[in-house]
């Protein structure tokens, strides 16, 4: 019975399995990925016969947290394990008096439908090969240090992302700066392509040019999630190659607007990270 299945803390160790879990509906995960989860996020999750058969992450940002990367095996999807996961983890939020945001795939509406969470906004999945090249010479610098990037994420969104930012600089394949406070954009091998996000700018002229400096870095294709709300970034994107998969929603639970949702926000760290 799934519920006599101790919910206890992953650590690092479990990487593997973590990704494993992931592959088995259809998630292309990297261990980097997870590598990040558990440098900054409080990361749950059930074994059955030593196997991950659920899992799940909450980021805290100081006055909000991120739900992540909840994952149920596919034979065990209706047994309420998930529902187990995701009260353990929002019950971690309320003790920390934290409202709550996430990114949520289409299977997963119902189960926080029924926990409180409202739909805030929406994301477009972008993809392809861009055709665009670098950005020209100087404008965007190599991010070395993370605090630059730091400084401008807590200036604009308003909230303490430092840990994530950090833990995804020491993943990433290419990273930009823009001078005299312009934005700052990562971008992270996964798989074949790369998963390009945050880009965080003053304006839409500013983030294009991390996109750009970005791009000319990217051996192949790239993905991208894009605020719907960004639509001349959108339009650049399309007229560089891109295309629109769809879109996916962000929830948010005890709060009616979530504090990286502000026009500075061109291209989420992740899904997982919002």
């Amino acid at each position: 019975m799934t519920s006599e299945l101790a919910i206890e803390r992953l650590s690092a160790a479990d990487i593997a399995g973590s990704v494993a879990l992931s592959s088995s509906v259809g998630w292309k995960d990297v261990p980097g990925e997870w590598r990040v989860l558990h440098a900054a996020a409080l990361v749950l999750g059930a074994r059955s016969q030593g196997q991950l058969i659920a899992q799940g992450a909450l980021g805290d940002y100081g006055t909000v947290a991120t739900l992540a990367k909840m994952v149920v095996a596919p034979h065990l999807q209706r047994a309420r394990l998930g529902s187990r996961l995701l009260d353990r983890l929002l019950a971690e939020a309320d003790t920390r008096a934290l409202p709550v945001g996430l990114c949520a795939a289409p299977p997963g509406r119902r189960l926080y439908d029924s926990r409180g969470f409202l739909p805030v906004g929406e994301l477009v999945v972008v993809t392809g090969s861009p055709s665009v090249g670098t950005s020209p010479a100087g404008v965007a610098v190599a991010l070395l240090d993370a605090e630059p990037a730091i400084l401008l994420d807590r200036h604009w969104l308003g909230c303490d992302r430092r840990r994530m930012l950090r833990a995804r600089l020491r993943e990433a394949s290419a990273a930009f700066l823009l001078p005299e406070g312009g934005g700052y954009g990562l971008a992270t091998a996964q798989g074949e392509g790369w998963l390009v996000g945050p880009i965080v700018a003053r304006g839409e002229a500013e983030a294009r040019l991390l996109a750009a400096a970005i791009f000319g870095s990217a051996p192949g294709p790239i993905r991208i999630d894009v605020p719907v709300e960004q639509h001349g970034f959108r339009d650049w994107l399309a007229g560089v190659g891109l295309r629109e998969l769809g879109a996916r929603a962000e929830m948010a639970r005890g709060t009616a607007r979530l504090p990286w949702q502000v026009p500075q926000r061109f291209a989420l760290a992740t899904q997982a990270w919002c």
